[in-house]
């Protein structure tokens, strides 16, 4: 075994200890080995000189939560960060952000719990922000700020809510998406609406498509990206959050009708040397809000013409596209590759409401011989 450095001591958990003085005052730091040791003191030293350490025995969630997230950027994507950033700051450091750590008690997140769900706030969401305030906690067990977290064993609520095949999702009937698409036809956003109607694909995955995406060899398209957001709000181009959404969706004739009509149109608005498929009017990644204001307009224009179809925003196009899917034979299983959905079971608690005319119409061609 190496032997440990001066002033340095193994634990009984078997973290590395050293202790040191500083104008004559005592610091104690902590680190999986030498290495971390020796990184972490060189922090706490720069902070002394600079005037910027807090003991722990002062450090607020606020002050700490600063340190978390400073951490946390070389880790996780910008978008993720600026959610981090909207929870904590909007509802748990109004209410505990001055408490200091170690006097954080049980009680003062259950009664924070408790006002959360008496806000207007969904539960859904409620439990999100006390999610990451457990992370936090939990990190500043294992920096051995606290010695246990006071969220522990505080349960999540529970979510009444009913299920999304019941709530938000909506598909256009087979009226309403020739009606709506008719009138779309006018906006120059047209073939960017008709892929995700065609695909089922989302908004950031279709803005992220390249004109190398498209294998017309195996006559499939490659997702591999999505639009992201970074933590001050601008656009960039990133991976799907989880493996699930990095997928091949087969090409038909409508969907390569589409890309034939979109790359005459973006011949006038994108420099030769630029792969990407869609672009904005003005040249830029196509942001969701220029997707919806366009289906917007093409919804109020319908109404002023005696059709009106109740609104909707362009994740009822991928609804409709997984509607029509199952309602034309299609299996879940396939839908569910297709969507880039994580489990099957998140494709038919969507899409269940489909299944009952499919079964029946696949029960009636069915034969058996008695």
């Amino acid at each position: 075994m190496a032997r440990l450095a001066a002033g340095v001591r193994k634990r009984a958990d078997g973290t590395l200890e050293k202790r040191f003085t500083i104008d004559g005052k005592r610091y104690s730091i902590y680190g999986k080995n030498a290495k971390e040791i020796s990184q972490n003191e060189q922090e706490v030293r720069k902070k002394v000189e600079t005037g910027l350490y807090t003991e722990n025995k002062n450090l607020t969630l606020d002050m700490y939560f600063s340190e978390w997230l400073t951490d946390k950027k070389n880790i996780v994507k910008g978008n993720t960060i600026k959610g981090y950033k909207c929870y904590f700051k909007g509802h748990i450091s109004p209410k505990l952000g001055n408490v200091k750590l170690q006097k954080l008690e049980r009680r003062q997140i259950l009664a924070f719990q408790r006002e959360l769900s008496e806000s207007e706030i969904s539960i859904r969401t409620c439990n999100n922000i006390l999610k990451i305030l457990k992370v936090v906690l939990n990190d500043a067990v294992a920096d051995e700020i606290i010695t246990k977290s006071p969220a522990d064993g505080i349960k999540a609520l529970k979510e009444t809510n009913a299920k999304a095949s019941e709530t938000y999702h909506r598909a256009l009937t087979e009226q309403e998406q020739k009606d709506f698409m008719r009138e779309m036809a006018k906006d120059f956003y047209y073939e960017f609406v008709s892929l995700l109607l065609c695909t089922g694909m989302r908004i950031g995955e279709a803005a992220a498509l390249t004109w190398s995406d498209i294998d017309y060899r195996q006559n499939v398209i490659h997702v591999t990206k999505t639009v992201t957001f970074n933590e001050d709000g601008t656009m960039a181009i990133g991976s799907p959050k989880s493996e699930a959404g990095k997928r091949d969706i087969p090409l038909n004739d409508t969907t390569k009708g589409v890309l034939v009509s979109q790359k005459k149109k973006l011949g006038n608005v994108l420099p030769m040397n630029d792969n990407r498929i869609f672009a904005s009017v003005y040249g830029g990644i196509v942001h969701n809000h220029a997707i919806n204001r366009a289906i917007s307009d093409a919804l109020s224009r319908l109404e002023e013409q005696g059709k009106p179809i109740e609104h909707f925003t362009a994740h009822a196009l991928r609804d409709t596209f997984a509607t029509r899917y199952i309602e034309q034979g299609g299996s879940p299983q396939t839908l569910k590759t297709i969507l880039g959905h994580s489990s099957l079971a998140m494709t038919m608690d969507l899409y269940s409401h489909v299944l009952p005319n499919t079964k029946q119409k696949e029960m009636n061609n069915l034969k058996i011989v008695l």
